[in-house]
């Protein structure tokens, strides 16, 4: 019998535990963030492949499944919203606001940088 309630007891311990390594969902704010768009892939180093131009290159892989990225001096977003909005601004460099959550940030606005953003 006290085999059981020992089992018991570090079963809900190992329970309580687990709760407890869970990461909080973070909440998620509204911000304005200035970068480079690309695709998850280059992240905004896109090789120069014969042929293409770093926006053709970059759409050519947003359209084989990547996902569309802002490159930050501090952190890498995945980009959600109006895809075709967002493909106009490839490889460009861009001011996006939107709510982020995380890594990821659905874009409420988008536009291209003023020269010295």
């Amino acid at each position: 019998m006290r085999t059981i309630y020992r089992a018991m007891f570090l079963a809900s311990i190992f329970a309580l535990g687990m709760t407890a390594v869970r990461p909080a969902h973070s909440a998620t704010a509204e911000i304005t963030l200035t970068g480079t768009m690309s695709c998850a892939r280059c992240q905004g180093i896109q090789p120069m492949h014969k042929g293409y131009t770093q926006f053709s290159w970059a759409l050519e892989s947003v359209s084989q499944g990547d996902d569309i990225v802002l490159v930050t001096p501090e952190k890498v977003y995945k980009l959600q919203g109006d895809k075709d909005r967002l493909l106009k601004f490839m490889s460009a460099k861009v001011k996006v606001t939107g709510l982020v959550d995380g890594t990821t940030m659905e874009v409420a606005t988008i536009g291209r940088a003023t020269k010295g953003e």
